[in-house]
């Protein structure tokens, strides 16, 4: 590590990803079928975002190297494995 002072550094894949993508694959990974229900757009709530990794590149020369598909499918086996203690974890 390098030693750079205070930044706020975006972390991320740098590609933007639809919902409907992250459910479809939630739904693989877990087995279970999503129950979604559609509501109106709500003016406060954003179109699209993703992590402008520029900086992290840069600085920390960093970029990831896990796609979204592999992240998601990671993240619930480490969700499964873990379920046990996870499960009375206050938030």
């Amino acid at each position: 590590m390098k030693p750079v002072g205070y930044e706020i550094i975006n972390l991320g894949g740098n590609n933007p990803h639809e919902l409907t993508e992250i459910i479809k694959l939630i739904e693989r990974y877990t087995g279970k079928e999503a129950k979604l229900v559609n509501k109106e757009f709500h003016k406060a709530d954003i179109k699209a975002t993703w992590a402008d990794i520029t900086k992290a590149k840069e600085i920390l020369v960093w970029e990831p190297k896990i796609g979204i598909e592999d992240g998601i499918k990671r993240t619930i086996e480490w969700f499964q494995e873990n379920w046990v203690w996870l499960k009375d974890t206050k938030l």
